[in-house]
């Protein structure tokens, strides 16, 4: 049996990049399920999850222990831990700590090399159709409202920016509790709402989510809980990959596909958008009284 001693701090994502040149196709269409869908893989029978991948219970087990577990039951422990870590902070915190490698020069290169890491897995993650249409339901609304709670909230206030800056009316919320429900009173069919979760949706998204579902206006969330997200009203669902794998934070991903989306609003929109930052910068040299950086550069 190929791998079965694995170190037990060996992620799911990290055994499937590791073996993927091992696996044949059908197992690979497992490997791609069991990554996208940790959750319904908890409580799946192999049964189940071969139905579901189109391959048999056999190719599921045998994917199992190809990937270095001892069967399916070990498999499933293993993400039931992993979601469990997900949801504490702290642990997730720990967890990355403990896998760091710190080179000559302390852990600056390991945790870039996670971040890319991360990144790289983001192409197989966003299927081509759901990207198109995040980019058409915010292009057509008439106002955009990001929403983010605690470390999504800055990635929510840089989303609402970045669409101002171009010329799309956008405004981020931040709020919890009570405070939110003032926030959604805003909400109109032409609009459109992004929401930022990370590693959980809480329980104030699927409210926002359900809320924009009821108005007729268009959702798109960004989740690493990708089963909790297909259990909302969210219209579209972008898939962000394990930031708990590695040291990387989890919010390099969202930012990096939210900046790759507003350039896909700059790119329809070239010459409105250019305006726009141009009329930022003339407001910025009013407001300083001089030409902003300019001034001070030696002539050639």
């Amino acid at each position: 049996m190929d791998d079965v001693n694995t170190s037990a701090s060996e992620t799911l994502g990290h055994r499937i990049r590791n073996r993927s040149a091992t696996l044949s196709n059908g197992e690979r269409a497992v490997a791609d399920y069991l990554q996208r869908h940790p959750e319904q893989t908890a409580i799946s029978s192999a049964a189940k999850l071969g139905e579901i991948t189109g391959t048999s219970d056999a190719t599921v087990i045998r994917t199992a222990r190809k990937l270095g577990f001892d069967g399916l039951n070990d498999l499933k422990r293993s993400l039931v831990e992993h979601l469990t870590r997900r949801r504490n902070p702290a642990q997730v915190l720990d967890d990355r700590v403990q896998r760091l490698s710190p080179a000559e020069h302390g852990v600056l290169q390991p945790v870039i090399d996670a971040g890319l890491a991360l990144l790289g897995e983001v192409p197989a993650l966003v299927e081509s159709d759901e990207w198109s249409r995040s980019v058409a339901a915010i292009n057509e609304a008439e106002h955009v409202w990001a929403y983010g709670i605690g470390p999504g909230a800055s990635v929510a206030e840089h989303l609402a920016l970045s669409l101002r800056r171009v010329g799309k009316a956008a405004d981020a919320w931040t709020a919890t509790g009570f405070r939110l429900a003032d926030d959604l009173l805003r909400l109109h069919p032409s609009h459109a709402v992004v929401a930022v979760a990370p590693l959980r949706v809480f329980r104030e998204i699927g409210i926002l989510l359900d809320h924009t579902h009821r108005v007729g206006a268009s959702s798109i969330l960004l989740t690493e809980a990708t089963d909790e997200g297909r259990g909302t009203r969210a219209d579209i669902l972008l898939p962000l990959p394990d930031s708990t794998d590695g040291a990387a934070n989890e919010l390099i991903a969202p930012l990096t596909i939210l900046h790759a989306l507003v350039l896909e609003l700059v790119a329809a929109q070239r010459s409105s958008a250019v305006d726009h930052y141009q009329q930022l910068n003339a407001l910025r040299t009013e407001i300083a009284g001089t030409e902003l950086d300019i001034s001070q550069l030696p002539e050639l």
